[in-house]
């Protein structure tokens, strides 16, 4: 039977663990990571969003909430305990006895608040892929109000809202921008909560869902979803260079992502015949992109065939850094894919792929420098090439990318050479007219 008793308590072996496990999370599987607005973070209380435990600059142990159906073995439940990670249950996951072991999850969530610690919970109590956001759930108020019901309502809780924003959810060497939102506190629910307190969980997860909601671009209509997606992918950097704002620094793409979305809701509000062109055409050019296997950024760019040919020439030059990059970093790469298959729930392949390079990767390295150790007699050496091949995997990886960019921009150049995609150069350029 695993105990979650005392897992707030600052442990020397997480805390070793963690360096080592922040330095492949900020410098090796994302290939940036910014926090913004991060004089935000209170000194303790309950972190109401998503959150990563990178965020913290101290030596604080945050707690995280998490799904308990992930525990049913043993042996995972211990590792989770280890990673400071408590169950809870929802009616899908188990019977009626897993839901009342609710109860003794939120008495240690209280007891962690009570105690000043940290504790970080997902409202919305799954995952979904895309820029939308789902209903909050009752779990995070009620452990919030019986922390400070438990303290005669004198804690002084703190709420932190965060959103966690992507470049590319599902890949590595992507970009990720945790944003800060303001702490509050909810005592203007105290008194409600003592009389109905549904009623004081109902106004605390509105209050928090709307301090959430200005931190992210939620698009609110499922039935156009694919059209505003793709319109918030391709308007962003034009937008932001019409205003003289550096387009490539990520942290600058969300805000201006978070006000188109708002415009195109007004625009369905207030002009309908304008936004049901606009859902129209952008989903005939969505259509139009899918049929020929080409993304937007390719459409309307100058690409030329000596160009290609010139691109095409630095590939091959560049092939044995390429090679050597891909015989010792492959094997760790493509570990989580063994895993991967065996997972329907592609929103859990993220975690797998992080998790899998992990392990694989630090087995892999030290190998390497272990055979590197034993063939030269050196460690400066074996430490030289351990070196080189951390290198290579950043030449391999940029290698892959761009290779399959330059078979995109191949296969563009033949398609418009044909004359064929002159529909869809027009509706692009129609779309981004006024925008």
């Amino acid at each position: 039977m695993i105990t979650f008793d005392n897992i707030e308590k600052f442990s020397k072996r997480y805390h070793c663990y963690n360096y080592f496990l922040r330095f492949f999370h900020d410098h090796l599987y994302y290939r940036k990571y910014y926090v913004i607005n991060k004089e935000n973070v209170p000194p303790k209380g309950l972190m109401d969003a998503l959150a990563i435990l990178y965020l913290f600059e101290d030596d604080r142990q945050p707690v995280f909430i998490a799904r308990g159906d992930i525990f049913k073995k043993d042996w995972i439940a211990k590792i989770l305990r280890f990673l400071k990670i408590l169950p809870t249950f929802r009616n899908r996951d188990g019977g009626v006895g897993d839901i009342k072991r609710n109860n003794i999850t939120f008495e240690h969530a209280a007891r962690i608040l009570r105690k000043g610690g940290t504790l970080v919970m997902f409202p919305e109590a799954g995952h979904q892929a895309g820029h939308f956001m789902s209903t909050f759930k009752k779990g995070f108020p009620r452990i919030a109000f019986a922390a400070e019901e438990e303290n005669d309502f004198k804690l002084g809780l703190k709420i932190l809202p965060l959103n966690i924003h992507y470049s590319d959810y599902f890949n590595c060497r992507s970009k990720l921008m945790v944003t800060v939102g303001k702490p509050f506190t909810f005592q203007e629910f105290f008194e409600q909560y003592t009389t109905d307190p549904n009623l004081a969980y109902l106004a605390l997860n509105e209050k928090a869902r709307a301090a959430v909601k200005a931190l992210t671009p939620d698009i609110e209509f499922p039935e156009y979803y694919p059209e505003m997606e793709l319109l918030r992918q391709m308007l962003c950097k034009p937008r932001l260079k019409a205003k003289g704002i550096d387009p490539d620094y990520f942290p600058n793409q969300k805000p201006e992502e978070v006000i188109l979305i708002q415009e195109l809701t007004e625009m369905k509000e207030n002009d309908s015949e304008n936004f049901l062109r606009l859902m129209n055409i952008t989903k005939e050019y969505r259509q139009g992109l899918e049929q020929y296997n080409l993304r937007d950024w390719l459409i309307n760019k100058k690409i030329t065939f000596w160009k290609l040919l010139l691109a095409t020439v630095g590939f091959v030059i560049a092939f044995p850094l390429f090679l050597f990059g891909w015989i010792h970093n492959i094997l760790p790469f493509e570990f989580s894919a063994i895993f991967r298959k065996k997972i329907k729930d592609r929103m859990l392949h993220s975690s797998v792929n992080f998790v899998g390079g992990f392990v694989a990767f630090t087995l892999v390295y030290i190998l390497i420098f272990t055979i590197a150790w034993w063939l030269s007699k050196s460690v400066l050496f074996a430490l030289a090439y351990l070196v080189a091949v951390f290198i290579s995997f950043y030449i391999f990886y940029q290698y892959k990318r761009g290779f399959i960019k330059l078979k995109a921009a191949w296969r563009y150049y033949n398609l418009k050479r044909k004359g064929i995609l002159h529909r869809i150069g027009e509706l692009k350029q129609e779309i981004m007219k006024g925008w």
